[in-house]
């Protein structure tokens, strides 16, 4: 990933390029709003979003370049957490 494209406010990076976990979180996101609600394709859709979503969160939490960075993957976990817990009802 090139530092160039990072989005800076006084030399703290809050922004970059999506890696790939990110980019197949939006995806999943988008596909499973395009498909009928309870169908296989949104349970499927939504698995996609809960595996990327954690790696993700994963990534940012231990990896990020930041302390900002590092808070978003914990809420990514919280928003993980908060999917599962749906699913269960």
């Amino acid at each position: 990933m090139s530092y160039g494209r990072d989005f800076k406010i006084r030399g703290y990076t809050v922004g970059q390029t999506p890696n790939l976990p990110l980019i197949v979180t939006i995806g999943a996101t988008i596909a499973g709003r395009m498909v009928e609600q309870g169908s296989i394709a949104n349970r499927l859709a939504d698995s996609v979003l809960i595996m990327s979503l954690s790696i993700w969160s994963y990534l940012e939490t231990f990896d990020g370049v930041n302390a900002f960075r590092r808070v978003l993957g914990v809420a990514g976990f919280a928003l993980v957490l908060t999917l599962l817990l749906g699913q269960l009802k």
